[in-house]
């Protein structure tokens, strides 16, 4: 995940349109928009990439996958000439970057940890914030020794060297926990045994309204600063406060999740960015942007946690990729959605406040919907896991 597309693409795009736009003379408008077909391209093929993980397996998928990310990049800095090739090969490089999605590795944590699968989750996407703070001024300094084009080769190069150096030393699929066809109910359920399940709605909703609101206040948070007058150092100061709750969240969600029941979890940590929401209609000052930072940034570090925790113990490791990779599809569109829908609201006119409100009024059922989970919408629980094989046991009673 430190090779994640979030770090080497999302990241540091904002790095790369600057100086692409000055070295084309293409519109910067048409090469921020670009980013966004990337963004849905990676999203749709998330089920694909997470049925392919469950048939072939994490370590052949990685070890195709890191050299073909690395074309992809070689591909967007030697190809473009317009900005409709520039688009078009962004995307491919979305769809090529299979192996810098969490749909894998979020697969082999769940198949190799069981007690501990909420701290090896955590522990994964924490390389994330890693990769975010290295790649974007690594970006910045190739730029400036190389140009743009040669600065897209060496980091797409870089980061598939280090995916398949990690496939070929240090993954391993773990085949002991992948059971017989006999066996396979007592595993985890199926994609179809799931969507026929009202928890696999339940999760989804719950996912789909939880990134789409946390997402789209935070992505535009710096323009609800300016609106709210902050200055900005205060804002970049924010922003720090932000990122450091994230990793926070992150971190602690997964030890929570190891000890208390999920949905309880990410429910008190839904509550956080409820309360901060509330803070700010009732005082929106700067000590509340502060707080309402701290407690928005810890709700948006747990829930990929909380999301990939969930998933694994509702319907099992069986076909965990395709599943999960059902549910990333949902939650990567609400991920676009949302952002983009705030700030064209934002550039119409909407008070923040507003904002506040409809992302208020969102969170509350979601809250209500995690709350009405119980255990037995989680059947394949660390006691579950760890039991030997039935003889033969039905998933289509598990609702």
């Amino acid at each position: 995940m430190f090779c994640g597309q979030a770090a080497t693409i999302l990241f540091t795009f904002g790095v790369f349109a600057p100086e692409i736009a000055a070295a084309t003379g293409w519109s910067p408008t048409t090469i921020a928009a670009a980013i966004g077909p990337a963004t849905v391209a990676g999203a749709l093929l998330a089920p694909l990439a997470g049925r392919a993980v469950d048939t072939f397996g994490v370590r052949r998928m990685a070890m195709v996958g890191g050299p073909a990310y690395a074309l992809g990049f070689i591909a967007l800095a030697l190809l473009p000439h317009d900005p409709v090739q520039f688009v078009a090969l962004l995307v491919l490089v979305g769809a090529l970057g299979f192996a810098a999605t969490p749909v894998l590795y979020v697969q082999l944590a769940t198949r190799w940890f069981t007690r501990r699968r909420g701290l090896s989750l955590s522990l994964i996407f924490a390389c994330t914030s890693l990769g975010v703070a290295f790649w974007p001024p690594f970006a910045a300094k190739l730029i400036d020794l190389y140009g743009w084009r040669t600065s897209y080769v060496i980091l797409g190069t870089a980061a598939g060297a280090i995916i398949l150096l990690c496939a070929l030393f240090l993954l391993r699929d773990p085949s002991a926990v992948v059971p017989s066809e006999a066996h396979a109910g007592a595993a985890g359920m199926s994609l179809p045994e799931a969507l026929r399940s009202g928890t696999f709605w339940v999760v989804t909703a719950v996912f789909v309204i939880l990134t789409g609101v946390l997402a789209g206040i935070m992505v535009n948070l710096p323009v609800i600063l300016r609106q709210q007058g902050i200055s900005p150092l205060s804002a970049a100061s924010i922003m720090t406060v932000v990122g450091a709750a994230m990793f926070v969240g992150r971190l602690s969600a997964g030890l929570m999740l190891d000890r208390w029941f999920s949905p309880l979890v990410t429910a008190g940590f839904t509550l956080l960015p409820i309360v901060g929401l509330a803070a700010l209609l009732i005082d929106p000052s700067p000590t509340t942007l502060y707080l309402a930072a701290v407690l928005l940034g810890l709700g948006l570090g747990s829930e990929m946690d909380a999301a990939a925790y969930i998933v694994s113990r509702a319907f099992g490791v069986r076909w965990f990729g395709t599943i999960y990779g059902v549910i990333t599809l949902a939650y990567g569109l609400s991920s676009a959605i949302g952002p983009a829908t705030a700030g064209a609201a934002l550039s119409k006119g909407v008070s923040p406040g507003t904002i506040f409100a409809v992302g208020l009024a969102l969170l509350v059922p979601t809250l209500l919907l995690l709350l009405s989970l119980r255990r037995r919408h989680l059947p394949f629980s660390v006691d579950a896991d760890t039991a030997p094989l039935p003889e033969k046991r039905s998933c289509h009673a598990i609702t």
